[in-house]
């Protein structure tokens, strides 16, 4: 019996409270006036309303989730898989050779002169030794319209031409060919006369191969006295 009574003073007691809201009583609105509109419009809403604090109490749990990586969304979170990297940069590699042009030049080129150190009075002549380098993985064919290789010129400071190592001489009129196998050299080597140089003048000594202007190469040489 009491717990029958205990059940109807409950369920008066839940219509009481439900009845007003489901006939728009038990909830009151208030309403504003134009002038009111009006006001709020031109001057914005009061620091201390609502409307202000919601928007605060809004920023504030925005900022909170950017922050925390809790509060973030996993479904916004970015996955990187090893592999995926990996992918990435190889299709870079690729792009930069695609892009980057070869560069096609002489090989490696080196001048040599014996002795490195000299003065006009003791050494008549030198030695000057031009070297070629293969370095690519073709061989290297050179071509020559004579049985002359190498070109040599000795100039003063001013430009003007001191020595000419192929003047006064003469070649066979037949051609030639040289070939430098890949990872391999060849020394061409010949006598330069030091005449017309002094001692304590510097010069230009430049050697290039005959018939191919692109292999040359030029040093300055100050002979000196002992």
């Amino acid at each position: 019996m009491r717990i029958l009574l205990f059940f109807l003073i409950t369920f008066a007691a839940a219509l009481f409270f439900i009845t007003p809201s489901l006939f728009g009583e038990g909830e009151k609105t208030n309403t504003i006036s134009r002038q009111e509109i009006q006001i709020i419009t031109a001057s914005g809403p009061q620091l201390d309303s609502p409307f202000v604090l919601e928007q605060e109490e809004a920023q504030e749990a925005l900022t909170k989730a950017a922050t925390n990586p809790i509060d973030r969304n996993p479904l916004l979170r970015s996955h990187h898989s090893f592999f995926g990297e990996v992918k990435k940069i190889y299709l870079s590699a690729i792009h930069f050779f695609k892009k980057t042009p070869i560069k096609k030049g002489p090989p490696p080129l080196q001048l040599i002169l014996e002795p490195a150190s000299f003065s006009v009075e003791e050494t008549p002549e030198l030695s000057v030794t031009f070297k070629i380098t293969n370095n690519k993985k073709e061989p290297l064919l050179l071509t020559f319209p004579t049985n002359q290789r190498l070109e040599i010129f000795i100039k003063d400071p001013n430009g003007h031409l001191v020595t000419r190592w192929s003047q006064d001489r003469e070649f066979d009129a037949f051609s030639g060919l040289v070939t430098i196998n890949p990872q391999e050299s060849v020394l061409f080597t010949e006598k330069m006369p030091t005449t017309g140089m002094h001692d304590g003048e510097s010069y230009t000594l430049e050697v290039f191969l005959v018939g191919h202007l692109e292999y040359r190469l030029t040093e300055l040489i100050t002979p000196q006295k002992r």
